[in-house]
């Protein structure tokens, strides 16, 4: 798997032992999805997907904010 932390959700893993790490053209994916979501979530005709999708974006910041470097803001 190379640099790649492995990640089994079912299992609840947290890995301790390596520092959080994700490859350049990774996080652009990451980055990319994100935005499109946004616009998504932005443009929802409803309440309720409006709401579903802003679930997701909150979780995928997380995981942004997880890797942004140290002291960035």
């Amino acid at each position: 798997m190379g640099d790649v932390i492995q990640f089994d959700p079912l299992a609840s893993v947290i890995r301790d032992d390596v520092p959080p790490h994700m490859d350049n053209y990774g996080h652009a994916l990451l980055i990319g999805a994100f935005s499109d979501l946004v616009k998504l979530r932005d443009s929802a005709t409803n309440e309720h997907s409006r709401e579903q999708t802003d679930a997701i974006v909150k979780q995928i910041g997380a995981v942004l904010a997880r890797y942004e470097p140290e002291g960035a803001a």
